[in-house]
């Protein structure tokens, strides 16, 4: 299968390709789907600089942390396939980045930096320690940053499609990410369908996938703007040298934006980390594959010291 981006001469295959997506789920939705359940609750936080994030929680509020980050377009939704699947003993928690979702939508602000800084500012605030910290995409490299910055709130890492963060010139990421500067509000539901699709090779249930092509289209224009210029602008491969706790890195064989190299330039430049590759697989792995996500999780969380609670 041919990769996807959403520069223009591929257009007409990948809006194709959405439908064919929904169509293929409609049969996965016939084998039984646990879907997120009234053991999650959604919250919202204000940070230090103002901003208001909305979140999702559940489990034990004194069980193992796990912090989940979502991609660009995406919300705290984006993990709607993994919370029914871990443990009630964890307590786990989906952040929607500002920008999107329900969380405050500056103008401006979409640096890494930015980001990380709300994310240690919501650690500090709801005194997590020990904690795992999950990021997918844009969220990986948030994820990044804030591990590469910690004082001592994370014990692991785990990155989703992700990348050393620098900049490459003609690389597919360049390709997805050169429609953002123009597009204007409301985002056109066709932007945000094709957006979805060209992350994801193996089929997902159609009431997910549509939830999170809605997702993208809360996403107002200016949000998709700073995003394109933060995704193109990356970090040099000496701060990657910065993260110190052990990293999982997770990776889709038909990952339309990251590749092969990019993971072997992780493994070279993160001290501690560990490579999960699947194939049959694209950019979205926990949205395509959540059973086999959500166990190689739990187990390099108790592999790597991951029985400590949230508060002494």
């Amino acid at each position: 299968m041919q990769r996807l981006d959403i520069s223009r001469p591929r257009r007409e295959f990948i809006s194709f390709f959405a439908l064919f997506v929904v169509s293929c789920s409609l049969s996965a939705q016939s084998r039984t789907e646990v879907r997120p359940d009234d053991r999650i609750s959604s919250q919202v936080i204000k940070l230090k600089n103002g901003i208001t994030l909305n979140y999702a929680v559940q489990g034990d509020p004194k069980g193992p942390v796990i912090v989940m980050l979502h991609g660009a377009g995406d919300s705290w939704h984006s993990y709607a396939r993994v919370f029914p699947l871990l443990p009630a003993s964890y307590r786990v928690y989906a952040v929607t980045l500002r920008g999107h979702g329900l969380s405050d939508h500056p103008d401006s602000g979409y640096s890494r930096a930015d980001f990380a800084g709300d994310i240690l500012d919501f650690l500090d605030q709801l005194h997590i320690q020990h904690a795992t910290l999950v990021g997918h995409s844009l969220g990986s490299f948030v994820a990044q940053k804030v591990a590469e910055q910690d004082t001592g709130h994370l014990d692991r890492l785990v990155l989703i499609g992700s990348g050393p963060g620098t900049h490459r010139a003609g690389s597919s990421e360049e390709e997805i990410t050169s429609p953002f500067a123009r597009l204007t509000d409301p985002v056109p539901y066709t932007f945000a369908r094709d957006f979805q699709a060209s992350t994801i090779y193996y089929p997902v249930p159609a009431w997910f996938f549509e939830m999170m092509v809605g997702e993208a289209q809360r996403v107002p224009a200016a949000t998709w703007h700073g995003l394109g210029a933060s995704i193109s602008t990356g970090d040099s491969l000496d701060q990657l040298k910065k993260i110190r706790v052990p990293t999982l890195l997770f990776w889709g064989e038909k990952d339309s934006i990251f590749h092969r190299e990019d993971q072997e330039t992780l493994l070279k430049n993160i001290p501690q980390a560990l490579l999960k590759d699947y194939p049959e697989t694209g950019h979205a792995l926990h949205w395509e594959r959540p059973e086999r996500f959500t166990a190689d999780l739990l187990v390099f969380i108790r592999s790597n010291g991951g029985t400590k609670q949230v508060r002494p």
